[in-house]
């Protein structure tokens, strides 16, 4: 399992009261047009590259963004105005979480791979960019815009150190401080022994895992077929035949 040397983060849960002073600072003047969880992002990552001591993200280096809601604050707007109208161009454009992605890569002069995706954990997000890591590395974030906001980074680069045992972190210590290190887990949910697994049937043996049973064609009390001990079940359709030819009779000459 690949292992990756923390080289800069960003732990902003949640961010600071002068957050936004502080990417203005950065960026030279308050950004426009975007929308709260785009904002919280472009802060949180640029100062994590800070924190790594980049200015700028190597070509080859990857960008992963996770979230638990995305562009939920957004998008309730926007579902609110479409009650009247049209959303605006601007309202409908911060509901999409590529805007962030876009606003990065001109901002770390960067062009590559990029990754959202919504829902399931931070070791998750890990564990589906660590398999084919290149020395650039990655970017690895999760923001929040609800619950007074969360945006936190790490900045990983590939690390030659064996494992060992280094345990794989818990989602809720991904993004945290005290280490120095951190791999992927293996995705595997371990059970105890002899458990079923989620959602396993317990009906009938043979009926297998899922809550539906099978649908089978009934059979006769000894067995049979239903089709061996009732021919006219699904029987084929009848056929029509010619009609029978009058005999030959005698004509008045």
């Amino acid at each position: 399992m690949n292992t990756f040397a923390i080289q800069g983060r960003c732990i902003a849960t949640p961010p600071p009261a002068d957050w936004r002073d502080q990417l203005a600072q950065r960026l030279g003047a308050r950004p426009r047009r975007i929308g709260t969880w785009a904002e919280l992002g472009l802060y949180g990552a640029l100062r994590c590259m800070a924190d790594a001591g980049e200015t700028t993200l190597p070509q080859d280096a990857q960008i992963w963004l996770g979230s638990w809601r995305g562009t939920y604050a957004a998008t309730a707007a926007v579902l609110e105005q479409l009650r009247d109208d049209l959303p605006m161009p601007l309202a409908f454009l911060q509901t999409q979480p590529s805007q962030l992605l876009a606003l990065l890569a001109a901002q770390l002069e960067w062009k590559g791979h990029a990754c959202f995706v919504a829902g399931g954990d931070p070791q998750g997000l890990l564990r589906l960019a660590a398999p084919e890591p290149r020395n650039g590395g990655l970017l690895l974030g999760w923001v929040d815009d609800v619950d007074g906001g969360s945006t936190n980074w790490l900045r990983l680069r590939p690390s030659a150190a064996a494992a060992g045992d280094l345990a794989p972190l818990a989602s809720d210590k991904v993004f945290s401080q005290g280490h120095s290190l951190c791999r992927p887990g293996c995705g595997a949910e371990r059970r105890p022994p002899g458990s079923r697994p989620r959602g396993a049937d317990v009906g009938r043996p043979g009926e297998g895992a899922g809550g539906r049973p099978r649908i089978r064609d009934p059979r006769a009390p000894d067995h049979r077929n239903r089709r061996q001990v009732d021919p006219r079940r699904d029987a084929h359709p009848a056929q029509r035949v010619p009609a029978a030819k009058a005999p030959a009779g005698l004509s008045a000459g």
